[in-house]
């Protein structure tokens, strides 16, 4: 199928990504100063606008603060009819944050105390949720039988390759008090994920947007809906700021993956083009739009 107007056909999957919510129950707010719940309305709302239609939508851990259960039934009444109304299949992900048993319970009404690890198939494409979080430490990493059990998940391709979110990037960080906080089993990691079919990583942990390779895999971090990290403050400061929230929007191909951001706050804009210049360029051939749109005048 080719809906666009340049050389790529249309994505066979489209994945919003959200991150690092922090919920706290009753909607109170976090550090007695910033409304969480209120920054992930106007994200998703945002984020709706942007893809009215999904294949799936991503929270990629630190779901809630403090693990809280009605914290984790805020986390659903605000995502999931925003998720139906997309079309879109919800994947969550534990983060240090969050805490396994509340939030087994909470999302699944599972009394269980494994590390919160699931599958998804939606529509041909592999979604797997790696819980990265060790319980009673804010680092991260995974044992050797989540080891196995993703090596097992992989060990067949799936039609459209796997998308792998797990909370913590294995990347370098670049704030350096977070360096203590890293993943910290990246060699296992890598030998799981060699020769596999995962096409991307998806994070958070760092609240800022970022992206690099792992193992030659994309790794792409969404920023917070709560708060960002001000990265200007300083590689050896970590310092949140009530700004700069968003989403991301993975879109995936049958030869790479691509990634854009949402900003999470309407913010003043420039004039816009004319309404109907879509249109008008899809009445066009190539070299019509090429003539109308590229040239300059």
């Amino acid at each position: 199928m080719h809906d666009g107007l340049g050389q790529h056909p249309a994505p066979t999957h489209v994945v919003a990504h959200v991150s690092d919510t922090h919920l706290l129950a009753g909607g109170a707010l976090l550090g007695g100063a910033i409304d969480t719940a209120e920054h992930l309305r106007s994200v998703l709302e945002r984020l709706e606008l942007a893809a009215p239609t999904a294949d799936a939508l991503v929270v990629s851990g630190d779901c809630t603060d403090l693990g809280e259960p009605e914290a984790y039934a805020l986390l659903r009444e605000l995502v999931e009819p925003v998720a139906a109304r997309m079309g879109a299949r919800v994947v969550y992900a534990a983060g240090n944050h969050d805490e396994r048993g509340p939030m087994w319970r909470a999302l699944h009404d599972i009394d269980e105390a494994a590390p919160y690890d699931h599958v998804h198939d939606v529509g041909g494409l592999r979604i797997v949720s790696l819980d990265s979080s060790l319980p009673g430490f804010h680092h991260g990493g995974f044992d050797d039988g989540q080891a196995q059990w993703l090596a097992d998940v992989l060990a067949e391709p799936a039609q459209h390759g796997t998308l792998l979110v797990m909370h913590h990037p294995p990347l370098p960080y670049r704030a350096r008090i977070m360096q203590v906080l890293e993943f910290q089993d990246e060699r296992r990691l890598a030998e799981v994920l060699a020769g596999s079919d995962v096409r991307a990583i998806l994070s958070g942990h760092l609240h800022v947007n970022g992206s690099g390779t792992f193992a030659g895999i994309p790794v792409i971090l969404a920023n917070a809906t709560s708060y960002a990290d001000d990265l200007a403050a300083g590689p050896t400061a970590f310092q949140g700021i009530d700004a700069a929230q968003s989403a991301n929007l993975l879109e995936v191909y049958p030869h790479t993956v691509a990634h854009s951001v949402v900003p999470g706050r309407a913010h003043p804009s420039l004039s816009p083009l004319p309404a109907d210049l879509h249109a008008r360029l899809a009445a066009l051939d190539a070299a019509g739009r090429v003539e109308r749109f590229s040239r300059k005048r």
